[in-house]
């Protein structure tokens, strides 16, 4: 049975319900053999599931030696500088764990990792080229039930029209948006970033993408693999961002995204 650990980020207590979400629906899966990780700045005494919660301080005074994330491998400092990095410490957990499970998620708390996300990825990672990783699209629902929204859908970003490519009859696109609040990569793919950067616990490159987004864009913008989206199996690459925040600008949040219309004009322009 292959083997997945799932590292996920946890910043307060207000994700709480969508964390036990997460955790469950991880559990449930039979397919694989799933490992849950939490790196979180606080406890989690009532939720079920994890496997080990590391808490994570800050540093409540300067600390030159903290300033660029230096992190020993060897050993689990348990602070952080900045808790924006907080999720940074989920690519430690990785490195360290690197030799001993068959994939690795990270994820944030909201984002609703399912069995089929596993299983298209795997089968996905035999036909694509090394050069290529396959990836999610969110999207999240309407209180009305009235259709997917999609928040990465904004702004300039869209798909690459040329970009259309075709492996063992499954086509695949690229969507310039790379940010999914997650990645899941195989031993493999990570043996070969680590080999190109010489470790997976820093950030890589200079790009537009803020702290928290470069923890997962870094893997698909600076590790040599060009993030593609199945197009042809469109609904088994989608995962479910649980707040449904961005479909009317829910706690303060902008209405961010585009609707299903949009979308289905996309793919059928992506697949004639």
């Amino acid at each position: 049975m292959k083997t997945v650990l799932a590292v996920i980020v946890n910043f307060g207590s207000e994700q709480k319900k969508y964390l036990q979400q997460v955790v469950t629906a991880l559990k449930e899966i039979k397919a694989y053999k799933i490992t849950v990780i939490v790196n979180s700045n606080i406890s989690l005494p009532d939720i079920t599931g994890i496997d080990r919660v590391n808490v994570i301080e800050r540093y409540t005074k300067w600390d030159i030696s903290n300033l660029f994330f230096k992190i020993d491998k060897r050993l689990w400092n348990g602070k952080v500088f900045d808790y924006k990095l907080l999720p940074m410490t989920c690519r430690q957990v990785i490195d360290q764990e690197s030799e001993n499970y068959d994939y690795f998620i990270f994820t944030e708390n909201d984002h609703l990792w399912l069995e089929d996300h596993i299983s298209s990825f795997i089968e996905y990672e035999r036909i694509l080229p090394e050069n290529r990783i396959a990836g999610l699209i969110q999207y999240e629902e309407f209180d009305d039930a009235s259709g997917f929204y999609y928040p990465a859908y904004h702004g300039n970003y869209d798909w690459d029209f040329d970009s259309v490519e075709e492996y063992s009859g499954k086509k695949f696109a690229h969507f310039t948006n790379l940010n999914q609040s997650c990645f899941l990569i195989s031993k493999e793919q990570l043996k070969r970033i680590k080999m190109m950067h010489g470790n997976f616990v820093r950030f890589y490159g200079n790009d537009h993408y803020r702290t928290i987004p470069k923890v997962n864009t870094d893997i698909y913008q600076h590790c040599g693999m060009k993030k593609v989206i199945c197009i042809s199996e469109f609904e088994r690459n989608l995962i479910h961002h649980l707040p449904n925040i961005y479909t009317t600008g829910k706690l303060g949040r902008d209405k961010l995204g585009s609707d299903e219309s949009r979308m289905q004009q996309a793919l059928q322009k992506l697949l004639p």
